[in-house]
């Protein structure tokens, strides 16, 4: 590679270097990179500069949401980089136009990527699942020398990886995929090998991202082994390259021909940032009381998507509804969600299925997720009923699109209410679906699932009727499950207060403190102190008022935070929740 496209993806980092709560710094091609998870899941690939004095955004604070400068306090939420607040302008609802620089990013098969310009399709991953198994990151290590000598040399010097396996293959096979990307494979096809991806970092310089293929587990000896080998590879190359260096390498991000200098997600003011407008691409009739809609942005792309999403939306007469993503890993170009006609509607679904056609434009909310499906080599097992399917079939799509191993079961009345029929067939054996069953039916069945599987090993998600959600609970924690291994998401909150002692708030960025009356909620008593909390349900189900607490003891009534959240005492859904103590100090 002797020049840098700056349309294509390049991997930046490992998933796993994003750790909660964490900034880190990359750069690519010459371009510094500040490179952080929020709570939702979401990465962001910004500029590592502040737009008002210039300092590293690596240095800033995460603070879940949004990410903080060091220097004078100077705060960018996640997405659109839009500036949501600056100390010297506390009450100002729009504090500043300015925007950190975002780049387009996506994380696949354990590695970031970002791309500097336009990048069209997915990054290039090699495909080597063999029965479920995919490649396992290794680690990433920097080389002093260009990326193309990198490449150049692990086809031509790769054999000494042999090493890691025993040196014991019968033969070592080498491909090259593109500039930036070297397999080494020993023996025959699904036997093991080793992928290395080769970041442009800079000029002279490169990271190398290593991954296992096709290796079901590793080893200490193994890691040891491919430390040492990959050490040694490293050296030899540097001391070449210091005794010949290469005038030719890699042209820096500013004088490299890049064709589209705008990045994919374009930053907005703070105003605008938090909601899409969408226009209705497409309406399906799943069944009699179930309707799916593809809602396609309007002037923007669509964010980077993780299963368990959801999205609210201002439904035609006013009111605002959430509804989770479906979208399987490869739809890139808009929102999927299905909706269900409530019998007992309050005009949002009703809404939704009676005044919602296509070219309609709708707005909803920046994507969040109080559902997210965790990698931490449980096997999933997903257990849906009724709408309850949305989240989990995201999920399912997820797990078979990386060849991950777990099993779905989904309980409906009839094969006639049975939606989303074509993604479930493409699901193939993992799918189990149980129709016909009342509440004592659907217990026994769920015992009978439950007792298969393994507590240890094993990790339940769940969504539906709040009675089946809690039948779930019941069993699986009978038969041994911990209780953060049973993940549920209610659609309805029934343990909202109606009333309560009054107490104070404080809102710590403001200085102001005010008194939350017996029948105010806290949310609305910081509306009125002009705090500019986001809210959506405004029944402690979306997570969208999610805001920090300082001080204080908080009495929970919502159904986002975790058990170990609510332990905590630092978060608080101000929509329904109060405070045990007779003052609460919010992060506002």
């Amino acid at each position: 590679m002797t020049s840098f496209d700056g349309n294509r993806w390049y991997p930046v980092t490992s998933a796993e270097a994003l750790s909660q709560r964490h900034v880190f710094q990359a750069s690519l091609a010459g371009q510094e990179l500040a490179i952080w998870r929020d709570d939702n899941g979401i990465v962001n690939a910004w500029e590592n500069r502040c737009p008002h004095r210039g300092l590293r955004l690596s240095l800033g604070v995460n603070v879940g949401h949004e990410l903080r400068c060091q220097y004078h306090g100077w705060t960018y939420e996640s997405g659109s980089g839009g500036c949501t607040f600056v100390p010297a302008h506390r009450d100002a609802t729009e504090p500043s136009k300015a925007c950190a620089k975002t780049f387009a990013v996506r994380e696949s098969a354990g590695l970031i990527w970002v791309s500097l310009g336009t990048p069209v399709g997915d990054p290039p991953i090699i495909k080597t699942q063999v029965d479920g198994v995919s490649a396992t990151f290794l680690r990433s290590l920097p080389f002093n020398v260009p990326a193309q000598e990198v490449a150049k040399s692990l086809l031509e010097d790769g054999l000494c990886f042999d090493e890691c396996f025993g040196g014991e293959s019968k033969s070592v096979g080498f491909r090259r995929y593109g500039d930036d990307i070297v397999e080494i494979s020993t023996g025959q096809d699904g036997q093991p090998g080793l992928h290395f991806y080769i970041q442009p970092h800079s000029q002279d310089k490169a990271v190398v991202h290593a991954m296992a293929a096709r290796m079901p587990s590793i080893t200490l000896d193994f890691l040891t082994r491919f430390s040492h080998v990959l050490g040694e590879f490293r050296r030899a190359l540097e001391r070449a390259n210091a005794k010949e260096p290469v005038k030719k390498g890699i042209v820096s991000a500013k004088a490299a021909p890049i064709p589209v200098q705008v990045p994919v997600v374009v930053a907005t003011p703070q105003a605008n940032s938090a909601e899409y407008r969408c226009t209705v691409s497409s309406r399906v009739q799943e069944t009699a009381d179930i309707v799916s809609f593809g809602l396609t942005p309007v002037g923007r792309p669509l964010p980077q998507l993780t299963p368990g999403m959801h999205v609210s939306v201002t439904t035609p007469v006013g009111l605002v509804r959430q509804y989770s993503i479906l979208n399987a890993p490869h739809e890139r170009e808009s929102f999927l969600i299905g909706v269900k006609r409530e019998v007992q509607s309050l005009g949002g679904s009703r809404s939704m299925h009676d005044d919602v056609q296509d070219g309609v434009e709708l707005k909803i909310t920046v994507p969040r997720n109080g559902f997210p499906l965790r990698r931490n080599g449980r096997r999933p097992v997903l257990i849906a009923g009724g709408i309850g399917i949305t989240p989990i079939l995201s999920m399912a799509q997820a797990l078979n699109a990386s060849g991950d191993s777990y099993e779905m079961h989904y309980f409906v009345r009839t094969p006639e209410h049975t939606p989303f029929r074509e993604r479930l067939r493409s699901l193939g054996k993992n799918v189990y679906l149980h129709t016909g069953l009342d509440a004592y039916g659907t217990r026994q069945r769920l015992e009978e699932i439950v007792e298969l599987l393994n507590p240890e090993s094993a990790e339940i998600y769940t969504c539906g009727p709040g009675p089946m959600i809690d039948t779930v609970k019941e069993v699986a924690v009978g038969r041994g499950f911990p209780e953060e291994s049973v993940r549920f998401e209610y659609f309805k909150n029934t343990d909202i207060p109606t009333g309560g002692e009054a107490f104070e708030v404080t809102l710590a960025k403001s200085g102001k403190t005010v008194t939350v009356a017996a029948g105010q909620t806290l949310l609305q008593a910081c509306w009125d102190a002009g705090a500019p909390i986001e809210a959506s349900c405004e029944q402690g189900v979306c997570g969208t008022c999610m805001t920090a607490v300082l001080d204080g003891e908080p009495e929970h009534h919502d159904t986002y935070l975790s058990k170990q959240e609510r332990a905590s005492g630092k978060w608080i859904m101000p929509c329904v929740s109060r405070c045990k103590s007779k003052k609460l100090v919010l992060d506002i």
